[in-house]
């Protein structure tokens, strides 16, 4: 079972992910629910015990929810967070970058300490990943400690500060209002 977060890091993996059985796939879809990942995550593993329970975030939406990791250990509901830490508010600032000639606010994310440390503050065990290739056997101890030692798992993975390109470029725009109740509404 996997969850996503919102972000363009998690519109990007939605590209790559597939599933086998039904229920496996936990998104917020287009509501914007930041900090959605890990405590669905954590109801679904709830719910279903035997099968590896996975939440992928972005560092910002992560901070909205790293202290479920707690609640994880403290119930002993076992699961693996993988938190793409690129140290800003990717979404947000590129949308800042765009539409306000490369000027933007309030986007940087640097003053966090390290999600991994913070994880094993909280009795959870925490991985630092900082190359490509160590991502999948990170993973793989992840899920093996997840399934087999009952352990809770936040894998940060060290990412490049490059922006992709927003999933909503609609998001400053300004709004066509159709009905003619809302036009003053802009």
């Amino acid at each position: 079972m996997i969850s996503t977060d919102i972000g363009n890091i998690n519109s990007v993996a939605h590209s790559y992910l597939r599933f086998e059985k039904p229920r496996s796939f936990f998104a917020p879809m287009s509501f914007g629910n930041c900090g959605y990942a890990l405590p669905t995550i954590i109801g679904a593993k709830a719910a279903r015990p035997d099968r590896p329970a996975v939440a992928y975030a972005g560092d910002g939406a992560w901070a909205m929810s790293m202290g479920e990791v707690l609640t994880a250990v403290r119930h002993d509901i076992p699961v693996t967070a993988v938190v793409f830490r690129n140290r800003q508010w990717g979404a947000e600032k590129k949308n800042q970058v765009e539409f306000y000639n490369r000027r933007f606010v309030a986007g940087e994310l640097d003053n966090a300490e390290s999600f991994a440390e913070m994880a094993r503050s909280m009795g959870a065990e925490g991985i630092v990943v900082d190359q490509l290739e160590n991502v999948g056997a990170a993973l793989k101890d992840a899920l093996n400690a997840q399934m087999n030692d009952g352990v809770t798992t936040v894998i940060e993975v060290m990412c490049t500060r490059e922006l992709g390109d927003p999933f909503r470029r609609d998001a400053l725009k300004k709004p066509v209002r159709l009905l003619e109740k809302y036009k003053d509404y802009v």
